[in-house]
């Protein structure tokens, strides 16, 4: 039987926005189903990109999945992607969260570069500013965000594989292949 304690903590737990443990953690085996993917991946993003990507700020990665697929017009894609994960033996929800988790360092590389970027804006004609505000405050959002979600596990996991994070991305053409669509255009509007 529950007491009234157990439930106010158990109650208080689940409010508490800081995750107490990963629900997928990066492995060997995971980032490397991620990697062969990834051309899969590549060839079926030969379309317009969702530019409104938006990364709610919560760590409930089925809710993630949830907005992200409300998010997608393309419904015929979104089909395709489920079945390349299910493939790879991922569920929908643990691909949102491995695939955000692998953008981290590719993110947290490049903080130094997005801050001189946005002191250097006051020089740009203020149409493009303006763009590039918004691109750069979406990304710092989904970083955030992702930085927030980050367990001591998760952490641990991605020190270990950075070395290896960071050499796909280079192999792909350099830190925008990993990142979602919209983040991943920040500055060129």
């Amino acid at each position: 039987m529950f007491t009234a304690k157990t439930i106010t903590a158990l109650t208080l737990a689940a409010c508490v926005s800081v995750p107490l443990a990963a629900e997928t953690v990066l492995t060997d085996h995971n980032l490397d189903q991620l990697e062969l993917m990834i051309p899969k991946l590549q060839q079926l993003q030969q379309r317009p990109q969702n530019n409104q990507f938006k990364l709610q700020q919560h760590c409930d990665w089925s809710k993630h999945y949830q907005q992200l697929s409300a998010q997608e017009k393309d419904k015929n894609y979104q089909k395709q992607i489920e079945q390349l994960v299910k493939q790879h033996g991922f569920t929908p929800q643990q691909f949102v969260e491995l695939s955000a988790k692998v953008t981290w360092p590719v993110l947290d590389s490049i903080q130094p570069a997005l801050q001189v970027s946005q002191q250097a804006l006051m020089f740009v004609p203020a149409a493009q500013r303006q763009n590039a505000e918004k691109s750069i405050r979406q990304g710092q959002q989904y970083y955030q965000t992702l930085t927030g979600c980050l367990t001591a596990e998760d952490k641990t996991a991605l020190a270990r594989h950075n070395d290896r994070i960071m050499q796909i991305a280079k192999r792909l053409g350099g830190v925008e292949q990993l990142l979602p669509a919209g983040v991943a255009n920040s500055g060129r509007e």
